[in-house]
């Protein structure tokens, strides 16, 4: 019979974090799953912590590779699996012991739910602090998700059934934003299920490629909005407001690249088209007339980014 829940891991040189990532897998309080582990050509410990937790009798369905991306990586591990649902876990962090548990009661519960997501832990620096104090959107949620974006790829867990509609899996042109944009296209037509409790451990660093990266969300976003004005019918006509305000998220982003690069004036280009979208534009807009550290402190409030959450 093949396993209830399918976890799909992809590692590179993930010897820092992988045995607790294991571990946190291995206390989970549903049984019925199996690890599709994706080596995507690691240098250091990693095959052998794989092997290790392999050799004590957990399922594991185990493929080197030389080094491919993220995408890529994620597009094989889906290749393997054979579960009712898939599960996403990357190599630094964590799954409290019922989250798959109470993932598959909703799903086994509602047919009408595709994807659920969950509350969550950050912890950075040794301090945790809860991702979201109040209720995220469930149901019909693409424009809301379109506008603020609240899920974290480790709380995500995905009907297989559902995957396999997509005329596309994950994009491999994508090294930020390949999870965003597959679950928004399969949200495009599916619903979803939040749970408020946090079932998953979100660990910030400075190696974790949305840190490292960030300066590339812009041009990603905009490819794969584009993408989505050629693919998902209706999208561009019926999603008109909500898209400004997501060229204007871009253009803060944008704003804030040139912020740490001491420019200001080319900041403030980026921001001014959408000064009258929403009041945190012409916040944003206006102190970039004052000491740079007035910015960094605004857009520090969050630790995601100033219109994340």
């Amino acid at each position: 019979m093949p396993p209830k829940v399918s976890i799909n891991l992809c590692c590179y040189n993930s010897e820092q974090f992988l045995a607790e990532t294991l571990q946190s897998i291995e206390d989970q309080t549903l049984r019925d799953w199996e690890l599709i582990v994706i080596n995507d050509g690691s240098s250091d410990s990693t095959e052998s912590m794989i092997m290790d937790f392999k050799s004590r009798g957990f399922p594991v369905v185990y493929l080197y590779q030389e080094n491919k991306g993220l995408g890529y990586s994620r597009n094989r591990a889906l290749e393997f699996s054979q579960g009712d649902y898939i599960a996403f876990i990357d190599h630094d962090d964590l799954w409290l012991p019922e989250k798959l548990e109470k993932q598959v009661e909703i799903f086994e519960r509602r047919n009408d739910v595709d994807f659920i997501y969950t509350n969550y832990f950050v912890l950075k620096e040794g301090q945790k602090r809860l991702a979201f104090k109040s209720a995220r959107p469930d149901g019909d949620v693409f424009e809301r998700f379109l506008k603020q974006y609240p899920v974290s790829v480790l709380t995500a867990a995905v009907r297989m059934s559902a995957i396999r509609g997509l005329e596309e899996y994950f994009d491999t042109s994508l090294r930020l934003c390949e999870e965003y944009d597959l679950f928004m296209r399969l949200l495009f037509r599916s619903k979803a299920a939040y749970i408020g409790e946090p079932l998953a451990v979100y660990r910030i660093h400075s190696e974790r490629a949305s840190i490292k990266f960030i300066d590339g969300w812009p041009d990603e976003m905009e490819d794969i909005i584009g993408k989505y004005k050629e693919v998902l019918k209706g999208f561009e006509e019926n999603y008109a407001v909500t898209l400004r305000y997501v060229y204007g998220k871009i253009g803060y982003y944008r704003a804030r690249a040139e912020m740490a690069k001491q420019k200001p004036e080319k900041a403030r280009a980026h921001l001014k088209p959408y000064l009258g979208i929403d009041f945190r534009f012409l916040f944003l807009y206006l102190i970039t007339f004052l000491p740079s550290s007035v910015w960094h402190k605004a857009v520090s409030i969050r630790s995601k980014g100033y219109f994340d959450n």
